[in-house]
C-alpha cells in the first residue's frame, strides 16, 4: 500500500493480532457508543473506505434532429446525431455495468455477530451469519465480504489488514486461521 509510518504501524498491529489469535488468544472488546443487541460485544470501531459491487439501470436520451437543406448538410446532421447518440449509449452502458460504487469513508464497527458501517448518513448492518465468502488482500489493505442475498462489500484502508484478521476469527474460527492463504503474510512477517 505505502511505505509510511502509519502503514508499518497498522501492519504491525495486524501481525500482532494474528499471532495472538493463532496462539489461542481472544480478541479484546472495545467500547463503542453504537447501541448493540443484548449480549453483543464490539471489538473494533475504525474508519475505512467503503464500497459495494453492483450494476444499475441507467437511462439516456437520444437526439433526433430534423435537417432541411442540401444533401450534404442533411447527411452531416444525421451523422452528428448518430455519433452523439452512440456516445450517450456507450456512456450509459459504462455507468450501468457491474462495478464498485458508493466509495466513501465509513465508520466501521465489528462485533461478534455483525459488521456495521456508517456510510452515506446511515448505519448498515451485515450479519456474519449471512456472509458466504470472505476474502482479503492484506498487503493491498483491502477485504471483501460476499453475501447470498446482498451486494458484495469492500472495506479498504490502513486498518483493513487488522480488520481482516479480526473478521477471519469471527467468520471461520481460530482453528481455521492458519489454513487461509490470505493470512500467510502475517505468519511470515518480520514485525
Amino acid at each position: 500500500m505505502t511505505n509510511s509510518a502509519e502503514w508499518y504501524q497498522a501492519w504491525g498491529a495486524a501481525t500482532h493480532l494474528y499471532r495472538h489469535l493463532s496462539a489461542g488468544g481472544e480478541p479484546q472488546p472495545v467500547f463503542t457508543p453504537v447501541r448493540l443487541a443484548p449480549g453483543e460485544t464490539s471489538f473494533s470501531d475504525v474508519t475505512l473506505t467503503y464500497s459495494r459491487f453492483y450494476a444499475m439501470d441507467v437511462g439516456y436520451e437520444t437526439n433526433s434532429g430534423f435537417f432541411f437543406g442540401s444533401p450534404l448538410f442533411v447527411a452531416a446532421g444525421l451523422a452528428a446525431n448518430a455519433v452523439g447518440n452512440s456516445m450517450a449509449r456507450n456512456r450509459a452502458e459504462q455507468l450501468a455495468a457491474p462495478q464498485w460504487r458508493e466509495h466513501c469513508a465509513a465508520r466501521t464497527v465489528v462485533t461478534d455477530r455483525r459488521t456495521l458501517c456508517f456510510a452515506a448518513g446511515r448505519w448498515l448492518s451485515f450479519d456474519h451469519d449471512s456472509v458466504v465468502e470472505f476474502t482479503a488482500d492484506p498487503p493491498r489493505a483491502v477485504c471483501f465480504l460476499n453475501f447470498a442475498a446482498a451486494e458484495p462489500l469492500c472495506l479498504a484502508g490502513f486498518s483493513a489488514p487488522w480488520l481482516t484478521v479480526l473478521l477471519t476469527r469471527f467468520l471461520y474460527g481460530a482453528e481455521r486461521m492458519a489454513q487461509l492463504p490470505y493470512l500467510h503474510p502475517f505468519a511470515t512477517s518480520p514485525l
